[in-house]
Parts: C-alpha cells; sequence; structure tokens
C-alpha cells in the first residue's frame, strides 16, 4: 500500500496541474459535482500525502501502529470535509443583470472585476462567423478543412481529425452545444487564415462594443501554457463586458441567435448535447453559452423572457463568473433572473407567449438553405438548357389554354336552341290578345 501511495504521490507532485487530468472526462460528464469533487482531491492529495509522511516517522520512532492508523484516518476525513466545503461553497461570484432594451441593471456584484471568461470566449467567435454569413463571405454549407493544429487542441473537443472537412453549420452546433475548441480552430483559419488574424479581429471588434476591459488570446477560451503547466497568458474579461457581447448578439443577429436553445444536435450519428442545464429547467430562458476553465472556474452567459404587466415582453441578460460548481452557478443565475423577473412584474404563466419555439431554428436553416441553393454557380450549359426547358413549357401552356377556348366555342355553336323550347314547359296563347286587328274570333262547332 505504501508503494501505491508513493507512486500515486510522486506523480501529483511531479504533475503540478491536476486540473487538466479531468479536462477530457468533463467533456463526457459535464459539469457535475463529482468532477469538481475529483478536482478536490486531486489538489489537495499533496497535503494528505505529506502529513502521511509525518505519521510514518512517528509511527517508526513514538507511536504504535495502531495509533497512528487511527489518528491518520481520523485526520484525513477532517481535512476532506473541511477543505471540501470550503472550497466547493464559497462564494466567489461576479455576476450583472441587466434590462435588455434598456440597459437597466437589475444585480450587480463584482461586475468591472477582471475575470478569465473561458469558453465564454466562443461567442465572439460566434459573432464573426455571424457577420461573415450575413457579408455573403461564406454561407453555411461551406466546408474546411481541419489542420493539424485544430486536432491538438484540448478538450471539450468533437473529435476532428486532420485532413476531414466540416461545413459552417456544423461548425456552429458544436461550438454552442459542446463548446468545441477544435471547431473553433477551423472557423479560424477558414475565415481568417491563421487563428492569430482571427484573434486580432476579435479584439477589434471587441473594441469598437466598447467591451473595454476584455483581452482574446485564441478562439476558445483555453488558457496558454508555456511547459509544464507555467501559465504563460490567460484571457481577461468582467461581467460587464460579456453583457455588451450578448446584447450585441441578440440586437444584430436575432435569427442567428435562435442556434443558442439549441439542446442538442447529431455528428457523425453521435449525439451531441448542449452543456447549458437552464434551457431545460427555467422558464423563458433561450441562451447563450457556458463556460469552464481551472483558472476560471464555471461561467454562464444566459437569456431569459417572459410577460410583463403591460402584456410586453421582457428580456434579461445576465452574466455569472466563477461558480464553484455547475449547479451553484445555475442556481444563482436562477435566483437573480428570478428576482430581477419579480421587480418588472413579468408573469412566468404567460411567457410561452412571446419564448422561441422550436421551429425558430428551423425557420433560420431552411431559409439560409434555400438561400444557398439561389447562390450555387451553374455552367453555362445547364443555364442555356433550363433556358430551353423553360421556353418549352410556357409554349405549351399557351397551347393547351388556345385549345381549352376552341372547344367551348365549338360547344355553343352547335347548340340548337330549339331544344330549350321543346324540351320545356307547353306554351299558351291568348288569342283574343294575339290575333292581328280586324281578325274575329273564330267559331267551332260543337
Amino acid at each position: 500500500m505504501a508503494s501505491r501511495l508513493g507512486i500515486l504521490r510522486s506523480i501529483l507532485l511531479s504533475y503540478g496541474n491536476p486540473g487538466k487530468i479531468l479536462a477530457f472526462a468533463s467533456c463526457f460528464v459535464h459539469e457535475i459535482n463529482i468532477l469538481s469533487v475529483l478536482y478536490f482531491l486531486f489538489r489537495y492529495l499533496k497535503i494528505i500525502f505529506l502529513l502521511h509522511d509525518i505519521f510514518g516517522i512517528l509511527k517508526a520512532k513514538l507511536v504504535a501502529e495502531k495509533y497512528v492508523q487511527r489518528i491518520l484516518k481520523i485526520f484525513t476525513f477532517v481535512c476532506f470535509w473541511f477543505l471540501y466545503f470550503s472550497t466547493l461553497h464559497a462564494s466567489n461570484f461576479a455576476y450583472l443583470v441587466v434590462e435588455g432594451s434598456t440597459g437597466k441593471i437589475m444585480a450587480s456584484h463584482r461586475a468591472d472585476e477582471l475575470r478569465p471568461p473561458a469558453s465564454l470566449t466562443k461567442k465572439m467567435t460566434l459573432y464573426l462567423i455571424f457577420e461573415a454569413l450575413r457579408s455573403g463571405k461564406i454561407t453555411l454549407n461551406t466546408k474546411f478543412t481541419v489542420s493539424k493544429r485544430a486536432t491538438l487542441q484540448a478538450p471539450c473537443n468533437l473529435g476532428l481529425r486532420t485532413g476531414q472537412t466540416i461545413s459552417v453549420k456544423d461548425i456552429i452546433f458544436a461550438l454552442v452545444t459542446r463548446s468545441a475548441n477544435d471547431a473553433s480552430v477551423v472557423i479560424a483559419e477558414g475565415l481568417a487564415g491563421t487563428v492569430e488574424k482571427f484573434v486580432s479581429q476579435m479584439n477589434q471588434k471587441a473594441k469598437n462594443m466598447g467591451m473595454n476591459r476584455t483581452r482574446f488570446y485564441n478562439t476558445s477560451g483555453l488558457p496558454i501554457y508555456k511547459s509544464r503547466g507555467v501559465l504563460d497568458r490567460t484571457q481577461i474579461t468582467t461581467a460587464s463586458d460579456m453583457i455588451l457581447l450578448a446584447r450585441a448578439l441578440y440586437k444584430d443577429f436575432p435569427k442567428e441567435y435562435s442556434y443558442f436553445k439549441m439542446k442538442h444536435f447529431y455528428y457523425s450519428g453521435n449525439q451531441v448535447r448542449n452543456h447549458n442545464k437552464m434551457l431545460n429547467s427555467f422558464k423563458g430562458l433561450d441562451g447563450i453559452k457556458t463556460g469552464y476553465t481551472d483558472a476560471s472556474r464555471f461561467n454562464i452567459s444566459v437569456s431569459a423572457q417572459r410577460i410583463g404587466a403591460d402584456g410586453k415582453p421582457i428580456r434579461l441578460f445576465a452574466i455569472v463568473l466563477g461558480g464553484k460548481t455547475s449547479v451553484s452557478r445555475d442556481k444563482k443565475a436562477a435566483e437573480l433572473l428570478e428576482a430581477a423577473f419579480s421587480k418588472l412584474h413579468a408573469n412566468p404563466l404567460k411567457m410561452q407567449q412571446v419564448a422561441a419555439t422550436d421551429d425558430d431554428l428551423d425557420k433560420v436553416l431552411n431559409q439560409a438553405d434555400s438561400n444557398d441553393d439561389e447562390k450555387i454557380a451553374k455552367p453555362a450549359h445547364i443555364k442555356k438548357l433550363a433556358k430551353k426547358v423553360k421556353k418549352k413549357n410556357i409554349q405549351k401552356k399557351i397551347t393547351k389554354n388556345s385549345k381549352k377556348t376552341q372547344t367551348n366555342q365549338i360547344k355553343v355553336i352547335l347548340k340548337d336552341p330549339i331544344d330549350d323550347i321543346l324540351s320545356g314547359p307547353p306554351v299558351t296563347v291568348n288569342i283574343n290578345r294575339d290575333l292581328p286587328a280586324g281578325w274575329t274570333k273564330p267559331h267551332f262547332k260543337a
């Protein structure tokens, strides 16, 4: 047992960044409390192993073995629970809630404090994608080739392979749901040539929006390490800046905003679920993004809409940064939204009158797909053939209509008016009235 503990201890002490161990698992069991517990264990087992060494010395020199084992078990248990509750339940939130149309602040706490955005960075990535779609630079059916750099990204990923192609539509789905880091690199290289150029565009757009305290270094939100877990650079932002970005996405791209309420999609036959569990738990919520890194902890950007007392829709935007667990983060966001809606006298029972329906996303996709079909360039011989077919169809239609007209005329000409008289009721004649002047009524013999 001692040798096993020694091996585990050496692994932990040499690795230096236990949060990375959980990164891959978090893609499949994303943001569940058990992962936070495991993170706690990896983080504080160093202390426990150190205590184990101390008690090992005591065991060898001073105290009987059975007492050492009991003391070690009790101390480990107390240490575990103390550190667990102090770590996972301590409040370190930074949040901001605003009313969507006016920007009125409904709740605020450390809103201008610098924090790592984590995958909330991808909101800016998506903003630039929507701009490219609107300008016609790309379509949803445009495909980009996956580079080696994309496949080397840390989880969460879509599992892309070097050389394969992926459509813009699937990239959007992957960013919204799984927050796929490999997909973010593919779209950055496809639109700007390199990730660095795309990041420069992200920072320029942030500056134009007034996000003066935000700095992006990549398209995913992952921290950048030099080597052996030594942190080099990390994205920074504030809750205030993230609110500006969320409102800009909704205002500038109201149709594309429907993507953020997607609960899952299928890629390569596998279901990819959205990390945002509040889509299922909070009435009126229809977006938009979650995020997590070891440095940022659990972040979320949400928006919800309900009916006000005057019968008009009320939309709120909320940012919560630094949750110790996904559950505590979601709970805090729900509490803030409920309190804000209550102040505005919004009615959750009538929210379905204005909430986005599942058909909204289908309308966006169908419209985009139809536009794509119209923009596809056709060869010259196909265009000529299409014109001939169209002309021929028009001639056939004219000939058919003329034949119908001739048939109707023939029927009118062949119809004999005497048939109506013969087939009608008997005709009675008033002799006295109808005889010409000077004529007399004839007399018949009985």
